[in-house]
């Protein structure tokens, strides 16, 4: 029965993350690149603060209902509204800010799209605690389906605002109408749910939770989210983060499968120290790593030879300036990805102190790291510092959980893999060596190249180890069950 939750929450997750890439393609074709980047910047502002204050409350409350059936509803809601006001503080404060401020700051027009898309956040409470109560009491799938039917309509909106030849402010206004239709179920079934009484006990309690787990989510949340909030604080034009948001997004969503995927580990690593059966977590971290990595660096070696079609055929030629974005979003979306299971075995052997102190060094490495690269601007090209600065915190973050991991047993590797990074990465180095001296023009010779390079990535796989008769034997059997089925 969980394994059944488990896959529907998964797969539930996969087609909403979908919904929001095709809406992103309807703006970024339709509105344009400035409208996209207005949008996703106000966005990541909302995420930010989901991050810091929705997630790790309704996570608290998860664990409160756990400890006690009878806890109720109303201090987890008093919560809710106490880290609203909060929230509302810190916008005028930063609203005031940016008035007092001079050069290098956020327009008229992003100010009053960061407030609205804010102000839909507190529109969306009742589902926030609707979804969450429901989480707590196992009904997974209700949780799911109120969430996704949200998310289709939001989806929705944006993209009837766009071909309605909306601007940003209208995107903006149609989402808060969806999300105002998305909370009329959950708030009629909160108002017939029971309450419970106020307690300041509990209500302590609530935010002294909410404070001990936030750590990761946090960090999760910048990763998310701090990269446009920098670009708009240096005063990058919107079309620039309208580019950066068109590379940023497969990254984004290759990591967020990562992170469905890989929590799973936490319970399966949890049930291994159970049974005291160590050689079977460090053989399921070898062979995740040996996995993942089989999938994604063929992905990303295909992005690199053919990444600027793609993102033509997707988004149109004028998001041709995104294609370094989208491969160093690729590979900080395969390291977040590599690095998941090493924070769920610290969480697993109760090493939460060194887990917490890893999100804690992940957070400022976002932040640190980025504002360094954007200081330097070593490629005349602050997006791309952005972008290479999260890839550079995403290797910090591995090589502090693997460290941690390692502490707890000695057999851990940084990489048990490393010969798949070396030819995959032998073969793109040896493209992007090659392009420069390639005349534009002669499209056969470009086009032979890069079909040369992926016939020889396979061959060169089973040379090297990479790949062994039984991985071809697992596909092939695989296939075959799906084609039985259905016949």
């Amino acid at each position: 029965m969980l394994g059944k939750k488990l896959s529907q929450n998964f797969a539930i997750n996969i087609v909403s993350m979908v919904l929001g890439i095709l809406s992103s393609i309807f703006i970024a074709r339709i509105g344009g690149p400035a409208i996209l980047g207005n949008i996703s910047l106000a966005m990541s502002f909302q995420v930010l603060i989901k991050s810091i204050f929705t997630h790790t409350v309704n996570s608290a409350h998860l664990k409160m209902y756990s400890d006690d059936k009878e806890i109720g509803l109303k201090n987890f809601l008093f919560v809710n509204v106490f880290y609203n006001i909060i929230t509302t503080l810190l916008v005028l404060l930063f609203v005031l800010w940016n008035r007092q401020s001079g050069q290098g700051t956020f327009t008229e027009l992003q100010i009053n799209l960061i407030i609205i898309f804010i102000l839909q956040d507190y529109l969306l409470t009742p589902l926030y605690i609707y979804v969450t109560d429901q989480s707590s009491k196992l009904n997974i799938l209700r949780a799911n389906v109120i969430d996704f039917s949200s998310q289709i309509l939001i989806n929705i909106a944006k993209i009837v605002a766009v071909v309605l030849g909306e601007s940003e402010i209208g995107i903006a206004w149609y989402i808060m109408a969806a999300c105002g239709v998305s909370a009329v179920y959950p708030l009629v079934q909160l108002i017939k749910s029971r309450f419970g009484g106020f307690s300041l006990d509990v209500f302590k309690k609530y935010i002294r939770y909410s404070l001990s787990i936030s750590t990761s989510t946090i960090a999760y949340g910048f990763l998310l989210s701090f990269d446009k909030v920098l670009l708009g604080l240096y005063a990058v034009p919107a079309e620039a983060i309208g580019y950066y948001n068109v590379g940023n997004r497969l990254g984004i969503l290759l990591m967020s499968i990562g992170v469905s995927v890989g929590g799973i580990f936490l319970s399966v690593f949890s049930q291994n120290i159970h049974d005291k059966n160590h050689d079977k977590t460090l053989e399921q971290l070898s062979n995740y790593e040996r996995y993942i990595s089989m999938l994604f660096f063929p992905a990303i070696l295909f992005s690199i030879l053919f990444g600027r079609e793609i993102i033509t055929l997707v988004f149109g030629e004028i998001y041709v300036r995104a294609y370094p974005i989208l491969i160093l979003s690729l590979l900080f979306a395969l390291v977040k990805t590599l690095t998941i299971p090493y924070q769920n075995y610290l969480f697993a052997n109760n090493q939460f102190r060194t887990f917490n102190r890893g999100s804690i060094i992940f957070a400022a490495s976002i932040v640190g790291g980025t504002l360094l690269l954007v200081y330097l601007d070593l490629f005349n090209d602050l997006t791309i510092s952005v972008a290479l600065g999260l890839l550079l915190a995403c290797l910090v973050e591995r090589f502090v959980f693997v460290r941690g991991a390692a502490e707890v047993d000695p057999r851990v590797q940084f990489m048990f893999h490393p010969r798949i990074l070396l030819v995959f990465g032998a073969l793109a180095v040896g493209w992007l060596v090659a392009e420069p001296f390639i005349d534009a023009d002669q499209l056969y010779l470009s086009y032979g190249i890069r079909a040369a390079v992926l016939l020889v990535a396979l061959p060169l796989g089973f040379l090297t180890g990479i790949y062994t008769r039984a991985d071809v034997q697992l596909v092939t059997g695989f296939v075959q069950e799906k084609l039985g089925k259905k016949s």
